[in-house]
This record gives structure tokens, C-alpha cells and sequence, in this order.
């Protein structure tokens, strides 16, 4: 498996794996694809933090991380929240660094 990142030629791959990841989900909208769309299109997409997992140059899996601020009542943190489809979310993800060369999927 290689992991790299995401270029916008592979948007058009990514959108029905995305849709087909979530499709017999009971907790989703069924809107995934689109909420990728526009997280693409926001201030909050950072580019090397979208990345594709390719077997034998088939993207099989994505995986988008956005910034995010986390704001309760006595402060405001950033951080960065994850989009993965389902079928990878009992992968353990380390992140070694906030570079996305050194995140680490075993």
C-alpha cells in the first residue's frame, strides 16, 4: 500500500469511494462526498494533509485532516479534526509529527 498525497485529479476517484464507504451507514447523511467537496474548497484544507492509500495504483481509501479550533468557555485550542472512511477506522493512526510525511498508519 502506498500512502501519498492527494493531488485534484484523483477528487473524481475519490468522490464515489467516498460516497460507497458510507452508503449502508446508519449514523451518516449520506452527504460525506459533498462535505469533502467543501472542505476542499475552505480556508481550513491544508493540501499535504489529504492523502490517498493506493494498492497496485487503485486508490482504495482517503483520508482528509482539517484545521479545526476547539472554543469552550475558557479557551480556544486548534487541532485538527479526521475524515476516514469506515473501513479503515480501526486502523491505528500515530502521528508522529504535525507533518503529514511522518504520520504512521499500522
Amino acid at each position: 500500500m502506498n500512502i501519498i498525497q492527494e493531488q485534484s485529479k484523483d477528487h473524481s476517484k475519490v468522490f464515489p469511494l467516498i460516497e460507497k464507504a458510507f452508503l449502508k451507514k446508519k449514523h451518516s447523511n449520506h452527504q460525506e462526498q459533498f462535505l469533502v467537496e467543501q472542505l476542499r474548497k475552505s480556508e481550513a484544507f491544508t493540501p499535504e494533509l489529504s492523502l490517498i492509500a493506493k494498492i497496485e495504483n487503485k486508490i482504495v481509501s482517503q483520508i482528509l485532516l482539517s484545521k479545526i479550533k476547539i472554543i469552550n468557555e475558557y479557551e480556544t485550542t486548534p487541532s485538527l479534526a479526521l475524515s476516514l472512511f469506515p473501513c479503515c477506522q480501526s486502523i491505528k493512526i500515530k502521528v508522529l509529527a504535525e507533518n503529514s510525511s511522518n504520520i504512521l498508519i499500522i
